[in-house]
């Protein structure tokens, strides 16, 4: 007599962090976040709910563990674009990643923008790995530590500015044109050698 045992797909393989968090990303990118839940990710693992508290603390923290594997891929998108390359290739090869991140993956990009600013060490360390090839490029101009901050902050303003009005349509059969009007104006402005231009210090108010 055999007894066949049925088992779901929890009990085949191991539940983990990087499961738990793969899974949820699987579903953001099919159905957007806002079909990312615990009971989702569960049903999909074929587990119980409960059984993800081992390994994510809410649906906060699956969020947050979610930014942070997207910033490690861009990061090291990014890295590898700007690998062996300085000035002006660098940073149209950067640009080219940011793009094409954005379109093959613009759940995961709104996930990274919506993060920004939340007080978490583990998206701050995320962010610092991910910068890192764009300042190390802009500094590549001769640009100061400051003027890297702000031609830092610039760039991804343009780019995320770009990426959301490209998600939505916004520039039609003319998208590439848009975009490299803005890397060139970019690139012009870093080239000139007087931009970004000096901050005055922060005027203190009088009481």
């Amino acid at each position: 007599m055999f007894l066949l045992v049925v088992t779901n797909a929890a009990s085949t393989r191991s539940l983990s962090t990087e499961v738990v968090v793969e899974a949820a990303l699987r579903v953001a990118d099919a159905e957007g976040m806002s079909a990312v839940t615990l009971g989702r990710v569960a049903r999909d693992l074929g587990c119980h709910v409960t059984s993800l508290y081992t390994h994510v603390d809410s649906i906060d923290d699956l969020h947050m563990r979610m930014a942070v594997v997207v910033q490690t891929d861009l990061g090291q998108r990014l890295w590898q674009a700007a690998l062996g390359r300085s000035g002006v290739e660098a940073l149209r090869s950067l640009a080219n990643v940011y793009r094409e991140f954005g379109v093959s993956h613009p759940v995961r990009s709104w996930l990274l923008f919506a993060m920004t600013g939340k007080a978490d060490g583990r998206f701050r360390d995320g962010a610092h790995f991910l910068v890192e090839p764009i300042r190390a490029t802009l500094g590549s101009f001769g640009l100061d530590e400051q003027q890297v901050l702000h031609a830092h902050r610039s760039f991804s303003a343009s780019m995320r500015g770009f990426l959301l009005g490209e998600g939505q349509g916004a520039y039609g059969d003319e998208a590439d044109a848009t975009f490299e009007q803005i890397v060139s104006l970019y690139i012009v402005a870093l080239e000139r050698g007087d931009w970004p231009i000096p901050v005055p210090p922060k005027r203190t108010r009088a009481r």
